[in-house]
């Protein structure tokens, strides 16, 4: 048997997940709850999508995000992710130090993806900046992906 993709989903597709049942990102959350990929979240990503969850800014655009939903949705990723307390800061990423915690998450635990729709981290893979030069060199095996590229890694 085929060892488990292992992944780390960024708070943008978290958010889309908890907000839309329906949606691509919720459909990749299920493939963690179901077992069929390995997720990995640390303190930094539940702090982070906790406080995202309850910003007012975000709930006027998900109505349907109320306290019970966003409560239950951390309680279900701390169920089913790997929790991983000790991350250490290996990458620097100056264009955006808000994505340095899925980076470096992923580094920690020999992630094959990071799944996010953030153009910041998109850009990893084909951005021509120092950044992403030195991520393609240190990460080779680790591809930042959009969660409907995840589905389709799972299809094949």
């Amino acid at each position: 048997m085929a060892e488990k993709l292992r992944v780390v989903f960024d708070c943008n597709v978290l958010l889309q997940a908890a907000a839309r049942q329906q949606s691509v990102a919720a459909s990749c959350l299920t493939l963690a709850e179901k077992g069929l990929v390995q997720l990995f979240v640390s303190k930094e990503i539940l702090l982070e999508i906790e406080d995202v969850l309850n910003r007012p800014e975000v709930r006027a655009c998900f109505p349907n995000l109320s306290d019970e939903i966003a409560g239950a949705f951390i309680e279900r990723l701390r169920n089913f992710s790997d929790f991983v307390s000790n991350v250490p800061r290996t990458f620097r990423y100056l264009r955006d130090e808000d994505d340095e915690a899925y980076i470096n998450l992923a580094a920690r635990v020999g992630a094959d993806f990071i799944v996010s729709r953030d153009r910041d981290l998109l850009s990893l893979m084909t951005g021509y900046g120092e950044d992403c030069k030195e991520f393609r060199q240190r990460f080779r095996t680790l591809k930042v992906i959009q969660p409907g590229d995840l589905l389709e890694e799972i299809k094949e």
